[in-house]
């Protein structure tokens, strides 16, 4: 076996792992920065994620705990409180006669565009303050992302339940 492929291969992963600290830093930096803006608002962060997921045509309770990055359980009891705010509301899924689908009710679409509308002026008003090159480099991270995400999530849905599984 050629050994002189190793240390690039090494190298690479090293670098590889170094992109994924910084990259992992700035999201978290990034929903802090985004949560510290809301002030107090009808919905916490976690359940604006959660409304999100559901449209359109609802989300099973595996997704929206994967999504979450929690377990089923805790994701049944965010959806319980939503659903007793009317919010959110169960139905068995057409697919799978055990699944239940979890999808909004006409008033969980009104509250979710309110406060979707909400967290966007307050984007707004901090892009507002970018340069245009700034505003060009959010762009290409954008673009960076849809890369990362593209034809990942059957990954990561995989990881998660491997995990739930050990935990």
């Amino acid at each position: 076996m050629d050994s002189s492929h190793a240390p690039a291969a090494d190298d690479r992963r090293a670098r590889m792992l170094r992109s994924a600290a910084r990259l992992r830093a700035v999201l978290r930096q990034g929903v802090y920065f985004l949560r510290s803006m809301e002030g107090a608002r009808e919905l916490t962060s976690q359940q604006i994620s959660l409304l999100t997921m559901l449209k359109p045509g609802g989300a099973r309770m595996t997704s929206i705990a994967s999504n979450l990055g929690v377990r089923t359980p805790t994701a049944t009891q965010s959806v319980d409180r939503l659903s007793k705010a009317g919010l959110v509301q169960r139905d068995p899924d057409p697919t799978d006669a055990r699944a239940v689908l979890v999808s909004l009710t006409p008033q969980g679409e009104e509250v979710l565009a309110r406060e979707d509308q909400h967290r966007s002026e307050r984007v707004a008003d901090v892009l507002y303050e970018l340069s245009a090159e700034e505003l060009d480099l959010l762009k290409v991270a954008q673009v960076a992302r849809h890369g990362l995400w593209r034809g990942r999530r059957g990954q990561v849905r995989a990881a998660v339940r491997r995990r739930d599984r050990h935990v």
